[in-house]
């Protein structure tokens, strides 16, 4: 079975470039997923706010998880963002 979940996140950001948008984009996506198999996608990113030292989007994520296939369970953050040691399977 299929299971979606949205998550809802108002990101505040006072300076970086595109490139560091894109990075942290990666890393929340990252964060979010709670099993191996997880797919997280970006369903909408609106920039809400724009002043001169700072902006403010609204990011809307979709997590698909295949309940009959979710793989191994991460048990920390540094796992979401670098994978599962080798030891581990």
């Amino acid at each position: 079975m299929i299971e979606k979940v949205k998550t809802e996140i108002i990101l505040d950001v006072n300076e970086g470039t595109v490139e560091d948008l894109n990075d942290l984009m990666e890393e929340i996506k990252a964060y979010t997923k709670e099993y191996e198999h997880d797919q997280v996608t970006v369903v909408a990113f609106t920039e809400t706010t724009n002043t001169m030292n700072e902006r403010k989007y609204e990011i809307v994520l979709e997590t698909k998880r295949d309940t009959e296939n979710l793989g191994r369970f991460y048990e920390s953050e540094e796992e979401k963002l670098f994978g599962f040691y080798e030891d581990d399977e």
